[in-house]
């Protein structure tokens, strides 16, 4: 896939997350009337930007960020606690690997320079 370079920058190049990460996207943009979000998800998809500058943009936040804090908002608390249970374990374990992938330039990079 010659467009899947930009789409792994937040998964260190692990082509089975990067599919997923592909129909995801796919799925919310089929689903959003956001035209920019459109336009984001294109670009995307077609590696003219990467998935860790996509995130910082109005209107990934906007349509991806807006709606899991209004799916959040409707769990109970139980729910919200079996949730972040996972995502505390995962941080344990990043917070030990301070070393980034040889050739990611994503999210790992950005942790392992952050706890140097």
């Amino acid at each position: 896939m010659p467009d899947q370079g930009p789409m792994t920058d937040g998964r260190c190049g692990d082509p089975e997350l990067s599919q997923e990460l592909r129909d995801a996207l796919t799925l919310l943009r089929e689903h959003s009337d956001n035209d920019d979000f459109h336009t984001l998800v294109d670009d995307l998809l077609a590696g003219r930007c990467g998935l860790v500058e996509a995130s910082g943009t109005a209107a990934f936040s906007d349509v991806v960020f807006a709606g899991i804090a209004r799916e959040i908002g409707h769990l109970t608390e139980d729910e919200k606690r079996r949730l972040a249970a996972p995502a505390e374990s995962s941080a344990a374990a990043a917070e030990s690997c301070a070393t980034p992938c040889a050739d990611c330039s994503g999210v790992c990079a950005l942790r392992g320079s952050s706890s140097q």
